[in-house]
C-alpha cells in the first residue's frame, strides 16, 4: 500500500535523509543514511533489508536519527543499502494501546520499482500525469526484520508474533507475504503472546519466564544479554529470508566470506543503443553512467592472477542483486573462483556498451580475457542472445535463460543490421527454457525459438539439423523439435516434479559446444539448479588469443 505525500523531509549535511510520514494513521519517521552504496544508481528494492523499529516511546525525526547512529542500526543500514523506518504509537506517547494496525501499517509501506527510484522510495507516477505520484519504501518485505525496545517489545510481541494474511509484488520475482522474518525483542516487560509460527526471534536482556512462550512457539530462538544489532544480524536475523511463504536461506555475503560491492562506470553511448536514440533522438547525451554489483570471494586473488568473469543480466521486471543473489551467482562464484558483476538497467545498454563496462571492469581487476563469460534471465536472455550475436569475439560462451527472439532481434525490439550479425564465429551456448512457460522460450511454444535454435545451429555448424517443419508430431522431441547428440536428464530436489532434460549438440569437429535444456513444469522462472547447470556447461570453453574456442576440462 503506497502513501500519496510526504509530510515532512530534511537533507542533512551529509547527505542523509529524513522522511516523516503518514502510514494508515501512524506517523513514521523514515531515515536513510548517507553511504557510499549509490542507492540512487542500484536498485536495492527487490533485496534491501525492510528494517523496521518500533521503539521505547514516540520520537522525533532528530531523536529517531540519533537513536539510529547511536545504537548501530544506522550503519547496518548503509551497509545493505537500506533506510530504517520507526513506528510510533498512535495513542500516546508508549504503545500501551495500540492493536495490530502498526505492524501492518509499516509492511504494507514497502514496495519496489524497477528504474524510478530515489533516496529510498520507489516512486509510482500516474500513466500520462507523471506530477500524480505516489510513494513506497524501497525495500523487500522478504526480509522485514524488526527491532522491537521495551514497551514496543511487548507491542510486538503481543500482536505481531503471527502469520499475517496478504501479500506484496515483487515484480517478476512473484510476490511476498506480510509476516516477518526475525525480530529482535529487547527488554520487554509483558509476558510474549505468540501464535505457533516459524517466525525467529532474538531475545535481549530479558528473563527465562518472558523467553519460555517464544522458545515454544516461534520458528527459532537466540538469547543475547548485550545489544548489537550488527553481531545479531550476521549471525541470525540477516541468514534468513521469506520466501513462498517459507522461511529460507538467505545471502549473507559479509558472513558467507563473499566481498559484494556496487560500482559504475561512465561508458559512451553507442549508435546502436535505441532507448537514449527512441527517447532523445540525435540530441541526446553521449554518455551515460551504468551501475553494477561486483562479487567475489575474499579470498581470491583478483588483482594479481587472471580471474575469470561471468556478467549476470536481471529480468525486465527485477533488479541485478535480485537475479544474481536468488540466482546464487555469487556463491557458485565462490566455489569455482570467478567474479560475478551483475548489470543495473542493462535495457539501457546496447550490447557494444557492454564491452565498455567490460573495459572498466578489467582496468580494476586481473580479467582473464580467454574466460568472459555472459548469463541472464528473461530479458536478461534477451541481453546475453544480443552479446552471441554481436559480439561474440569477446566471449567464451554465453547462458541465456528463459526468453528468445528472432535472430534478427535484440532488446530493445528492434532490427539488429544484418551485417551486424554473427554468421560465423563460433560461440558456445547454453540455453535453457520451460515447458510450463507462458512467455515463448521453446520451439514448441512459437516459431521464433526454432528460427533462433536454427540461427545457432548454422553458426556453431551443428550436424544436427532444425529444419524440421511445422508438423510437431514427427518432431524427434516435443519441445525442442531436434534431439541433441546426447540427451541427458535430471532431477532437482527443489522442484521433484520437473524433469530437466539437456541436448547435448556435436558440431562438425566432433565436438559439442550447444547445449539447450527443457524443464517440464517449469513457468518463467529463475532456479538454482539450472544456473549451476548452466555453469556446469560453459565453464568447459575459453576463446584463446588467437580467437579460437578450446575445450578445456
Amino acid at each position: 500500500m503506497s502513501f500519496e505525500k510526504i509530510d515532512k523531509f530534511e537533507t542533512l549535511k551529509d547527505g542523509g535523509i529524513v522522511y516523516e510520514l503518514d502510514l494508515m494513521g501512524y506517523r513514521g519517521v523514515y531515515y536513510v543514511p548517507a553511504s557510499d552504496m549509490q542507492i540512487n544508481l542500484i536498485n536495492y528494492g527487490f533485496t534491501a533489508p525492510a528494517f523496521v523499529v518500533f521503539p521505547e516511546k514516540s520520537l522525533s525525526m532528530d531523536e529517531a536519527k540519533d537513536y539510529a547512529e547511536n545504537c548501530g542500526l544506522a550503519n547496518l543500514a548503509r551497509e545493505q543499502g537500506s533506510g530504517l523506518l520507526f513506528m510510533n504509537p498512535k495513542n500516546g506517547e508508549t504503545w500501551e494501546n495500540e492493536d495490530e494496525g502498526a505492524y501492518l501499517a509499516a509492511a504494507k509501506s514497502y514496495g519496489i520499482a524497477q528504474s524510478n527510484f530515489r533516496d529510498g522510495l520507489a516512486i509510482m507516477e500516474k500513466p500520462g500525469c507523471p506530477d500524480e505520484r505516489s510513494y513506497s519504501l524501497l525495500g523487500s518485505c522478504v526480509r522485514m526484520y524488526v527491532y522491537a525496545i521495551g514497551s514496543g517489545a511487548d507491542y510486538i510481541s503481543s500482536h505481531a508474533l503471527r502469520e499475517f494474511k496478504g501479500d506484496v509484488s515483487l515484480g517478476d520475482l512473484g510476490l511476498a507475504d506480510l509476516t516477518m522474518v526475525c525480530c529482535t525483542l529487547v527488554k520487554g516487560n509483558k509476558i510474549p503472546k505468540p501464535e505457533k509460527c516459524d517466525i525467529r526471534v532474538i531475545s535481549v536482556g530479558n528473563s527465562d519466564e518472558y523467553n519460555k512462550p517464544l522458545k515454544e512457539n516461534l520458528g527459532g530462538f537466540t538469547k543475547e544479554e548485550t545489544v548489537d544489532y550488527k553481531r545479531d544480524f550476521l549471525k541470525e536475523a540477516g541468514a534468513y529470508r521469506r520466501w513462498g511463504g517459507k522461511i529460507v536461506k538467505a545471502y549473507n555475503y559479509e558472513s558467507e566470506g563473499i566481498i559484494a560491492k556496487p560500482g559504475s562506470c561512465m561508458v559512451p553511448v553507442s549508435d546502436d543503443n535505441e532507448f537514449f536514440t527512441n527517447k532523445f533522438g540525435p540530441f541526446g547525451p553521449k554518455e551515460h553512467k551504468v551501475g553494477y554489483y561486483v562479487f567475489y570471494d575474499e579470498k581470491l586473488d583478483v588483482k594479481n592472477t587472471p580471474v575469470p568473469l561471468v556478467l549476470v543480466f536481471h529480468g525486465g521486471g527485477d533488479s541485478a542483486l535480485a537475479t544474481a543473489t536468488i540466482a546464487e551467482w555469487p556463491e557458485i562464484g565462490q566455489k569455482d573462483g570467478f567474479i560475478t558483476c551483475a548489470v543495473e538497467m542493462h535495457l539501457k545498454v546496447s550490447a557494444r556498451e557492454v564491452l565498455s563496462v567490460i573495459e572498466h571492469l578489467a582496468g580494476i581487476y586481473n580479467i582473464d580475457r580467454t574466460r568472459i563469460y555472459a548469463t541472464g534471465f528473461s530479458m536478461g536472455g534477451i541481453k546475453s542472445w544480443d552479446l552471441f550475436k554481436e559480439c561474440p569475439d569477446t566471449f567464451a560462451a554465453v547462458a541465456p535463460m528463459d526468453a528468445i527472439t528472432f535472430p534478427e532481434s535484440n532488446c530493445f525490439g528492434g532490427d539488429v543490421p544484418s551485417e551486424r550479425i554473427n554468421k560465423d564465429t563460433l560461440l558456445p551456448v547454453f540455453y535453457i527454457g520451460g515447458a510450463s512457460s507462458p512467455l515463448i522460450e521453446l520451439p514448441v511454444q512459437n516459431e521464433r525459438a526454432l528460427k533462433m535454435l536454427q540461427y545457432v545451429g548454422g553458426v556453431n555448424k551443428l550436424k544436427k539439423s532444425f529444419d524440421i517443419g511445422d508438423d510437431k508430431t514427427k518432431w524427434e522431441d516435443p519441445y525442442i523439435g531436434t534431439k541433441g547428440d546426447k540427451v541427458e536428464t535430471f532431477s532437482d530436489p527443489d522442484f521433484p516434479d520437473s524433469v530437466y532434460t539437456l541436448h547435448s549438440y556435436e558440431s562438425t569437429d566432433g565436438k559439442v559446444y550447444t547445449g539447450f535444456m527443457t524443464v517440464t513444469n517449469h513457468a518463467h522462472e529463475l532456479r538454482i539448479f539450472t544456473c549451476r547447470k548452466a555453469w556446469d556447461f560453459i565453464k568447459k570453453y575459453r576463446r584463446n588469443a588467437d580467437g579460437q574456442i578450446e575445450i578445456i576440462e
